[in-house]
């Protein structure tokens, strides 16, 4: 994220990165992701290692964090990646702003 949008702080991870991260999809299958979609992402996840040769994997029921932010989801909303974007914004508009919504309103 650029400076100018405010991505001046790191990421956080509250697991290991250098482990296999791991999220079930509504297929039922198992896919690696990268961490950062680890970390935001709201279902079933695990965390896989290898021990003598074998994969070992245990469930992570760590926090979900918005996607690129540190800031944690506290209402999910939905399967899948937690954008920052699906919490509802209230819009003010300006007064010389009225006549778009007006525009919207006349076309549907």
């Amino acid at each position: 994220m650029g400076e100018k949008r405010g991505g001046l702080e790191k990421l956080r991870y509250d697991f290991n990165t250098a482990l296999c991260s791991e999220v079930q999809l509504q297929n039922q299958k198992w896919y690696r992701v990268t961490c950062k979609e680890f970390r935001s992402f709201n279902g079933p996840r695990r965390i896989g290692k290898w021990v003598n040769n074998e994969p070992v994997y245990e469930q992570y029921n760590g926090p979900i964090y918005y996607w690129n932010t540190n800031t944690k989801v506290k209402e999910l909303k939905g399967f899948g990646t937690q954008y920052n974007h699906t919490v509802e914004r209230q819009v003010m508009l300006r007064p010389h702003e009225r006549h778009l919504l007006d525009y919207m309103y006349q076309h549907d």
